[in-house]
């Protein structure tokens, strides 16, 4: 598989883990697949257009009970208990599910929250066409500011490399090779995790098991198109994220989750989010995530409709962000109360 080929398909990963963490750019900012509605500076400065930055402060509370932290939703004669998940795990991921177990037996309904679609034969689809979205014509850094320039290069001698090697390809593949680049041998997975939660719900060990409500997937294949698609001050923001990614150091996935595990809500959701906030300011990749935030909202709104409880598992961040899912069920007039 030649360099681009693999870093395309690891991009697909990457979209494939950003999950519903993406999702709040609002419908009137987005027009076109691409429609840049970012006012660009060189640098490239991510601030304007990260629509993440700003959580619901009074949400953000570590969990006192064993295990992840739960929100609820409430009115007169329902509960709905929302796990709050984050964007990726790693592999064989371990936490109490005691709290969990409790809260699924004799609910209503498990809501499990948007998900990739994960399609083998369509991801390999991008890989006849050898990563050729990603590919340039004219040398990537001669597109590039100084500033942005001089900082690519700086990482690409620090890590050994020729200072050409990125350039056959856009900036934002550049950008996530760069973010990504590192070892650790983290294995991450998708969907393991809110499998694990399924499994659980229909097993012995819930006497009275709740329905399954499986909300929509969204387009894998064609946010990495759209990514590809993307303009030069897109593209330049997102290799300015992966840099910073690398310039700051992140957690490691296994870190993070283990936080999550053990109810840290302020230390999973200040990790540095890195190359997600490019992928946040691209608008055709946000409106699919919105959409799920939107059926969120609805399926935990109609099983608020009958008495008794009810359990839902959403990505993490697109609880706690203002205008996400919590901030706009308690605009609809409902209960909503931080973890205990």
């Amino acid at each position: 598989m030649t360099p681009i080929r693999f870093a395309a398909a690891g991009l697909a990963l990457s979209l494939l883990c950003g999950g519903s963490a993406l999702a709040q750019v609002p419908r009137a900012q987005m027009g076109g697949r691409n429609e840049v509605s970012i006012h660009q500076t060189k640098p490239v400065d991510l601030t304007p257009v990260d629509s993440q930055a700003n959580l619901v402060e009074e949400l953000i509370v570590n969990a006192r009970l064993p295990g992840p932290a739960w929100w609820k939703v409430s009115d007169a004669d329902t509960t709905v208990y929302v796990m709050g998940m984050p964007a990726f795990t790693p592999r064989k991921l371990d936490f109490d599910t005691s709290v969990l177990r409790r809260r699924l037996d004799g609910a209503n309904i498990l809501i499990i929250g948007q998900e990739p679609e994960v399609r083998i034969l369509s991801l390999l689809s991008l890989i006849p066409g050898r990563g050729k979205q990603f590919k340039v014509d004219r040398p990537m850094r001669e597109t590039l500011p100084p500033d942005l320039r001089a900082r690519l290069e700086k990482q690409l001698k620090a890590r050994g490399k020729a200072l050409d090697e990125h350039d056959d390809m856009k900036p934002a593949l550049a950008g996530f090779v760069i973010a990504n680049e590192r070892g650790g041998g983290v294995s991450i997975t998708v969907g393991d995790l809110t499998n694990k939660i399924r499994d659980l719900a229909k097993s012995k060990e819930v006497a009275v098991q709740p329905r399954v409500k499986k909300l929509g997937d969204y387009d894998l294949i064609g946010m990495v198109k759209s990514l590809a698609e993307a303009p030069q001050p897109l593209q330049e923001l997102c290799l300015d994220a992966g840099l910073k990614e690398a310039e700051n150091g992140l957690a490691s996935v296994r870190e993070t989750a283990d936080q999550w595990a053990e109810g840290q809500v302020r230390q999973v959701v200040a990790a540095e989010r890195g190359y997600q906030r490019c992928l946040a300011s691209t608008p055709w990749i946000a409106r699919q995530f919105k959409d799920g935030q939107d059926d969120a909202v609805g399926a935990i709104t109609s099983a608020l409709k009958k008495p008794g409880k009810a359990v839902a598992v959403i990505e993490l961040r697109s609880l706690l962000a203002e205008g996400g899912v919590l901030d706009r069920l308690r605009a609809k007039g409902f209960t909503v109360t931080a973890p205990e």
